[in-house]
């Protein structure tokens, strides 16, 4: 199963007409240059025993990378170095990634950046049926109109 995105500056039409809803992620800019794969910019792969997040870095160098655990939470930094001879003063990356904690051990997450992708390896907790845990939350869960917003 995979599950991608991109986070391109284009803003949504809403859904008055074109049938995308106000908060769906804008949609998936294209790389001309891109031959083959997958075009989003990051994509989330589950395996029977992790969940791998590919997020494209594009000119980050692997001894950039920064990354850190903080409770179901990881987050990363990583920037391009600057060019001056082309006036290019480098893009800046970061984000965080927010994992179920009782189906996936967060703790021993690992980061690598190789070739400008940001790769992220999350164990999951063996045994664990993520969907008898969300149903099982949903169950028990109370949401009233004052919840929404």
């Amino acid at each position: 199963m995979s599950k991608s995105g991109s986070s391109s500056g284009n803003k949504n039409q809403g859904s008055s007409g074109s049938g995308v809803p106000n908060n769906s992620p804008p949609p998936i800019s294209r790389n001309r240059f891109l031959k083959s794969g997958n075009q989003a910019v990051y994509e989330v792969i589950e395996t029977k025993d992790s969940v791998i997040y590919r997020v494209d870095l594009p000119g980050c160098p692997a001894s950039d990378l920064t990354y850190w655990v903080d409770g179901n939470n990881v987050h990363f930094f990583a920037d391009e170095p600057v060019m001056s001879e082309y006036d290019h003063d480098g893009r800046r990356y970061g984000g965080t990634m927010v994992f179920n904690p009782v189906a996936n051990k967060v703790n021993e997450a690992k980061a690598k950046l190789r070739d400008g992708v940001l790769w992220i390896t999350v164990p999951k907790v063996p045994g664990i049926n993520v969907k008898r845990v969300i149903e099982n939350r949903m169950v028990n869960c109370k949401i009233t109109r004052h919840d929404v917003v």
